[in-house]
């Protein structure tokens, strides 16, 4: 397992806008990085530090070494990595970039002895020099508060019994959002099942046959125009509520609302509202989540991003590159801000920073509080509604 060392003198500008007393200190800062640079997230972790380069080249007047240590995609790479970071001078430490790696080093001797900041969301049981710089769940529903919070609004949970859809359910009770219904499956082939009682499909459509068979009984012409014009219908009546939860991804996403549109509820009878989704473009192909509203970063500034590794590296992002955009101006200009020679998880909390991803404030807890935008697919385009 290799550990190497890109050294920059940087030529640009600060992404993030804060000024930099950059004369004002003459030692270099030392970055480590813990990253996935073989194995099964290899494509995920070299795009995050080809990401750390295109941040440090574009700085400028400082001094910044970044060490980036493979940890082969899983926990017993992180601990020899962690071994290997040790024999070298860094001030921080960037990553893992998943929690679980980052806890399999937490009873390591000399761990306490770091600040970690992470990519990862998790923002639950953090040890106290560990910084979670992902899109946490809290920030999140706060985006989606207004949207989900309207009077006269009944609403509906449908989610997996996944620890992470507790989480979510128990985040959404916790601000006293009133659900009138909740459904959950534990297995794919409980979705067809539960979408069906989600959406009342037997109901509604015994009520549309009992109707056709009434009005057939009928020698009125018109009673007959009917009958053939319900004949083209699956249901009669919509459902009792106006929107449907969905904190879903990618395929399990996909797979619930086209079920709910199968069985004759879709946009047009509910609006369906989700977590952060990444921008992926699959959803966009899908008709099924036309006007679904989802949380997420600036979409202007992902694009930009993107734009920017297809003309260095050619590739493309994947999703949280655009928060390791961010890292490394937050640390240079924390770094050259202090009189001391050592970071603290002090040095971040309660600030608020503005950065590509977006307004950000590290709080007590040590995660990132976001003011996330709100987005809809409209027309096979992402576009931002607030």
């Amino acid at each position: 397992m290799k550990n190497f060392c890109i050294k920059f003198f940087l030529l640009s500008f600060l992404l993030l806008n804060l000024t930099i007393a950059a004369n004002s200190k003459n030692q270099s800062l030392r970055i480590g990085a813990i990253l996935p640079l073989t194995g099964d997230y290899q494509e995920l972790g070299n795009k995050i530090l080809k990401t750390f380069e295109l941040t440090i080249f574009e700085l400028s007047n400082v001094d910044v070494t970044l060490i980036p240590f493979d940890n082969n995609s899983t926990e017993a790479g992180t601990r020899f990595a962690f071994k290997e970071l040790q024999t070298q001078k860094v001030d921080i430490v960037l990553g893992p970039i998943f929690m679980k790696n980052l806890l399999s080093i937490v009873q390591e001797e000399n761990f306490s002895k770091y600040i970690f900041i992470s990519l990862s969301n998790n923002d639950i049981g953090l040890p106290s020099n560990v910084i979670s710089f992902g899109v946490n769940l809290d920030s999140q529903i706060l985006a989606l508060r207004s949207t989900i919070n309207v009077k006269n609004k009944k609403k509906i949970f449908f989610a997996d019994n996944s620890e992470f859809s507790m989480n979510v359910l128990k985040k959404i009770e916790e601000i006293k959002i009133p659900l009138s219904a909740k459904y959950q499956y534990s297995n794919f082939d409980e979705i067809n099942e539960k979408a069906k009682m989600a959406t009342s499909y037997n109901y509604r459509h015994k009520k549309l046959l009992d109707l056709i068979t009434e009005l057939k009984k009928s020698d009125n012409s018109s009673d007959q125009a009917k009958v053939k014009s319900l004949e083209k219908k699956d249901t009669l009546e919509g459902v009792s509520y106006q929107q449907v939860i969905v904190p879903l991804f990618d395929d399990d996403l996909i797979s619930v609302v086209s079920f709910f549109d199968y069985y004759d509820v879709n946009y047009k009878d509910a609006a369906f509202v989700t977590l952060n989704q990444w921008f992926n473009q699959k959803l966009l192909l899908e008709p099924s989540l036309q006007n679904i509203i989802f949380p997420s970063i600036n979409y202007s500034n992902f694009q930009e991003l993107n734009k920017k590794l297809k003309e260095n590296y050619n590739i493309e992002i994947s999703n949280i590159e655009i928060l390791a955009y961010d890292i490394i101006p937050l640390l240079v200009s924390s770094w050259y801000d202090k009189k001391n020679d050592f970071f603290s998880t002090e040095d971040f909390v309660g600030k608020e920073f503005r950065g590509k991803s977006g307004i950000f404030k590290i709080n007590n807890q040590n995660y990132a509080d976001r003011k996330l935008d709100l987005y809809q697919i409209k027309n096979k385009s992402f576009v931002k509604i607030n």
